[in-house]
């Protein structure tokens, strides 16, 4: 904490120091608007709990990865066990992810991310090709469907299309760094009187920071806007990409101390994670078209289909799981927005999923199956219908109300293997999810904000149906209430922004993960679990003067997230957990950084996040150890050839911090820890050819 009130109070002096100038360029940082509950609003009009992340901020630390600014919001944890093998968590939704992303619904542009079964391969995605993300913490499942987590809404990039304006970009960027870090990404815009078009292709890899942990990923993606007319607009959208990562697995206390870099080693009973050539291998092909109409001034509609084709494999140290995946979604929404009327807007719609899975489990002998297979055939269906009314009765109130009718079916078959099973269909019974928010601004600059919703999550097909070949079918769906409140601020002339929330969220037959003696997993549910926290972010841009010689821009950014996640009612076996905390959530997490452009052409972007101790197990016995890390980019921008061009470089774990950004949650044998990489260099650069 003393390095951090250092970097404040050096933060500080940067701006009394630019207090000189006389001349300030206005910036609002309100006034972006967010789509969230589909409101079309700036931040401060919005009665919900929304961080937002600009294309600026994606890339202002990491070209290659989307933790650093995800982990700068708060409530949101993301983490990297190894290279390519992301976790998300917003408000304790890591408690059921091993890996990827659950819990949490996920939407690229018009098209739904992710699958029929729940499950969300958001490392697929290529950070160039964003332009933005928006962040619903908390249920959000009265527009957006089950998931207590929340929804993540992402924008491809640059896809605004100008009429009238024949213009085409071509943009390249390359980097490099330690542990055998390398990425380039390619990206060509066509903008035409009546289409855009955009490709982007991707390329990252890495040897990684332990034994048996190197990543490669390859990304073609591929987009185009058609206007039709005044009233119609269609869009297709494309994505193919190839990921291959290894895992080298945890390790328990003394492996860590022994050497951090290596993998997991072998036993006298299992092999190690080298020997078994232990990873995952992921091709997948997604592909959709949407159809934008304004039927009148008021009315309009948006249609979006979307499909999925996917190849996935994972060697492991006791298992290899083989799983064909298929998936199509369908989500139409019809809005009525008339002018004026109390500021009317009322959107209807129904989103469904479909998904068949062909999942084969082996044993595992040296990366190849030994033959000793069982397989499953699955089929999961998501339906949901939504409404929501939101209306301004007066001019410093807004009122928003929706409901959702949600259902969950799965159907499993054993095909091959013992014991052999006819299709057992497994049906949820029908959910409702209303949310009231009611928002109050009685000054202006200022907004108060309450809303109470419910949130709801069926268990995943790989929670039903995890690697090792055993089936759960008894998991029930987790549910529950969320109460919070909420104070938004802008002020200095749009130049503060702050936002606070305190939540209460109690969660019923919550799904948490466990390993059994092999390290294989297998998931149940927890019972009672009461999740109640505060999170605050702030945004200040304290000197915006472009035309000072010395000081350009200083904007400061923070986020504060303090949590008391709590089981309630958890009986485990003998082992009762009952008010013990919520494992793999810290209870404190502060985030800080700068963001200062000098001499015109220069800049650097300085992070530096404090996370607290966090518990492993579910006893509470084990915890990880807090820490502090910094994160430094310097940089030049500016134009040589007539081209715009910008070189950096970035130190990633400035003061070499032992930690893990990513620990295995109740793993057997202590096996916790997922060292992370030592200081590292980066360098690159970003051109514009065109």
């Amino acid at each position: 904490m003393k390095k951090l009130s250092c970097f404040i109070v050096f933060s500080l002096s940067l701006s009394i120091a630019g207090a000189q100038e006389k001349k300030d360029v206005p910036v609002q940082l309100d006034t972006v608007l967010v789509r969230g509950f589909e409101s079309n609003a700036t931040l401060l009009k919005v009665p919900a709990s929304i961080s937002l992340i600009s294309g600026s901020d994606l890339h202002k630390v990491s070209t290659s990865s989307l933790l650093p600014s995800f982990n700068g919001l708060a409530g949101v944890r993301m983490e990297e066990r190894s290279p390519g093998s992301y976790r998300l968590s917003v408000r304790g939704s890591l408690l059921r992810s091993p890996f990827g992303v659950r819990n949490i619904k996920v939407y690229l542009d018009d098209f739904i991310f992710t699958d029929a079964g729940g499950n969300t391969y958001l490392n697929l995605l290529d950070v160039n090709s964003l332009e933005k993300a928006e962040l619903v913490k908390g249920p959000s499942g009265s527009i957006y469907g089950a998931g207590t987590g929340g929804s993540l809404l992402l924008s491809s990039s640059s896809m605004e299309h100008h009429a009238g304006i024949d213009t085409s970009t071509l943009r390249l960027r390359l980097s490099g760094g330690r542990f055998g870090t390398f990425q380039e990404s390619v990206q060509y815009r066509l903008n035409k009187k009546k289409y855009l078009i955009q490709i982007n292709q991707g390329h990252v890899e890495s040897d990684g920071f332990r034994d048996q942990s190197s990543m490669r990923k390859d990304n073609l993606q591929f987009s185009l806007k058609l206007k039709g007319s005044e009233k119609i607009r269609t869009d297709f959208f494309m994505l193919l990409s190839d990921l291959s990562y290894q895992t080298p697995g945890g390790l328990n206390a003394n492996q860590l101390v022994a050497n951090p870099r290596q993998s997991r080693p072998a036993t006298v009973v299992f092999p190690s994670a080298v020997e078994q050539h232990a990873g995952i291998f992921n091709k997948t092909v997604l592909f959709g078209v949407s159809n934008h109409i304004s039927i009148s001034s008021a009315w309009s509609t948006v249609t979006s289909i979307s499909s999925s084709l996917v190849e996935y494999k994972n060697p492991f140290i006791t298992n290899y799981e083989k799983r064909g995946e298929a998936n199509i979604g369908l989500r139409a929404k019809l809005m009525y927005q008339p002018k004026g009327l109390l500021g009317l807007q009322w959107v209807s719609g129904v989103e469904l999923q479909h998904g068949a899975y062909k999942i084969d489990s082996s044993g595992n002998n040296k990366g190849i199956p030994d033959g000793n297979r069982v397989r499953d055939q699955l089929t999961s269906n998501q339906q949901f219908v939504f409404s929501q009314l939101s209306i301004h009765p007066f001019k410093y109130i807004s009122v928003q109300s929706g409901i959702s009718i949600n259902r969950f079916n799965y159907s499993i078959e054993r095909t091959f293997g013992l014991p052999l099973s006819a299709r057992t269909p497994v049906e949820f019974n029908p959910h409702f999810l209303p949310r009231l928010a009611l928002l109050i601004a009685p000054i202006e600059g200022v907004s108060i904000y309450g809303q109470l919703s419910r949130g709801y999550s069926s268990p995943t097909i790989a929670e039903v149906r995890p690697s090792a070949g055993g089936v759960y079918a008894g998991l029930q769906a987790e549910h529950g209430w969320n109460r919070e409140v909420g104070v938004k601020l802008s002020a200095l002339r749009g130049r503060l922004y702050s936002s606070s929330v305190y939540f209460d969220f109690s969660i019923q037959d919550a799904i948490v993960r466990q390993t059994n003696s092999s390290g294989a997993e297998y998931f149940s549910n927890a019972g009672a679990v009461r999740q109640k926290g505060f999170e605050q972010e702030i945004a200040w841009v304290i000197i915006n003067k472009q035309a000072s010689s010395n000081l350009n821009y200083l904007k400061i950014e923070s986020a504060l997230t303090v949590n008391n996640f709590r089981f309630e009612s958890y009986t485990l076996n003998l082992d009762n957990f009952a008010g013990k905390k919520l494992t793999g959530v810290p209870d404190i997490t502060l985030s800080t950084s700068a963001e200062i452009h000098f001499l015109h052409h220069f800049f650097s972007n300085i992070n530096f996040i404090q996370v607290g101790k966090i518990p492993l197990n579910d006893a509470n016995t084990v915890f990880a150890k807090e820490y502090g890390l910094w994160q430094v980019r310097y940089g030049w921008r500016g134009k040589l050839a007539g081209r715009a061009m910008e070189f950096y470089a970035l130190v990633d774990n400035l003061t070499n911090v032992k930690y893990s950004l990513g620990n295995d949650l109740n793993a057997f044998g202590g096996r916790y820890y997922n060292p992370s990489p030592s200081r590292n260099l980066l360098i690159g650069c970003k051109v514009d050819i065109k």
